[in-house]
């Protein structure tokens, strides 16, 4: 592994990847400065915003604090990735239930429906978002809500802004340069507007640009625009606490443990939580599909030259409903054992910020339209059916107890280690 970059070298990076140095008191205009060559923007002398206040100081633990219960006195967040799209909003507030009787915090959803089922503007999430404020508050709930997944653009995506990389469909560099300020900003004005003018900004915990954004071509083009859209979330929301939604410093910046595009994210970054994602991790040389290791080790555990500490929300961890080599889809005590190895593995790291891990897939077994639910990962894909069998949730007494009924017991008693 590389050695630990000075903190002037580092200071010196993080200026280059957010887009410049912070406007100087008294400026014409504190929001926007020239980029610098080499700094991922579209061409030299675009106007790009500077670095908005890190986040605001409410939100952030003291350093070396450990903020057991940052969600809402809670710790477990459940992905529900199409849920919004629920033809009937009663789905929804059936998910409010099961979140709340799992002792979730937090709700995490998307603003775009890879299911390709719906493609609703702005303006119809925005309400859809609104019209649940009510059960939310009932249940002290609050959402994530990512802007955008980066495997299915925002209605009116320019084509050469979304198409196939790395085995799946997902959002291309001119998105990050510059096209991001069409389509999806209009969408981000019309959701953030429509929730504050409704009154509903209350049930939001956190607007996240996106789902697994990066730029694995240009690693460093992703920082000016985490920068640029944090400010204009900002804008619409001044007091809003805003998330990357990336995965790791591996999909950050490949192959590169200790990369200065994750420690200018981490230490200097307009975010107010660091966000992390994996699947079937097993141990450091088989990391499944993200080393989030190599975040704690290289990124989050060497001091930050300015003092800065950020929560880190492990978003999403999982498993596979089979593991080739380790079990079957009729295996699910082994899969249990694998949930459980990635669950200790996180706490490890509670003093080193850690402060919500999240399931995915994480919808109501009573749920009626059960056509987003993730067959493959997550709550969803357990039972025999892969259809999320085996809950104990309003498990009429007598019916055998799953493997799922299981690993819910233990989110609902998280950050407890198992």
């Amino acid at each position: 592994m590389r050695g630990m970059r000075r903190p002037a070298q580092l200071l010196v990076v993080a200026i280059l990847l957010l887009g410049g140095p912070p406007a100087a008191r008294g400026a014409e205009d504190p929001t926007t400065l020239s980029s610098p060559p080499g700094a991922g923007a579209t061409a030299v002398g675009d106007e790009i915003p500077a670095a908005p206040e890190l986040a605001p100081a409410s939100d952030l633990p003291e350093p070396g604090r450990r903020e057991i219960g940052y969600l809402s006195g809670r710790f477990l967040i459940l992905n529900m990735h199409g849920a919004l799209f629920h033809q009937d909003i009663a789905d929804f507030e059936e998910d409010i239930a099961y979140a709340s009787w799992l002792n979730a915090g937090v709700i995490r959803v998307f603003a775009t429906d890879a299911g390709e089922f719906a493609e609703w503007d702005g303006e119809r999430i925005g309400q859809r978002i609104a019209d649940l404020a009510p059960a939310l508050r009932a249940a002290g709930l609050k959402l994530i809500v990512a802007l955008v997944n980066n495997h299915k653009a925002v209605p009116g995506e320019r084509p050469d802004s979304f198409g196939w990389m790395d085995d799946y469909y997902q959002l291309l560099l001119p998105f990050y340069q510059e096209s991001w300020r069409g389509a999806y900003l209009s969408f981000v004005r019309q959701i953030i507007g429509t929730v504050v003018g409704r009154g509903a900004r209350d049930v939001v915990w956190a607007w996240e640009l996106g789902n697994e954004l990066h730029t694995p071509r240009q690693p460093r083009a992703v920082m000016p625009f985490i920068n640029a859209a944090s400010v204009e979330v900002r804008r619409l929301d001044p007091d809003a606490r805003v998330l990357a939604g990336t995965m790791g410093v591996n999909h950050l910046d490949p192959g590169v443990h200790d990369s200065p595009v994750a420690r200018a994210l981490y230490c200097y970054g307009p975010i107010s939580a660091y966000t992390l994602h994996t699947y079937d991790w097993r141990t450091p040389d088989l990391w499944g599909d993200m080393p989030i290791h190599w975040d704690f080790e290289q990124v989050v555990d060497h001091p930050c030259p300015n003092g800065r500490r950020v929560p880190i929300l492990v978003e999403e961890l999982g498993t596979s409903r089979q593991l080739p080599g380790v079990y079957g889809a009729d295996q699910e005590d082994l899969r249990l054992a694998q949930e459980l190895n990635q669950i200790r593995m996180v706490l490890g790291y509670l003093n080193e910020g850690v402060v919500a891990i999240g399931a995915w897939s994480a919808e109501s077994p009573l749920v009626r339209d059960i056509s987003r639910f993730d067959k493959r990962r997550g709550l969803t894909s357990y039972g025999s059916d892969n259809l999320g069998g085996g809950s104990c949730y309003r498990l009429p007494e007598g019916d055998p107890i799953g493997a799922r009924c299981l690993y819910e017991r233990v989110l609902r008693e998280l950050p407890r280690m198992p």
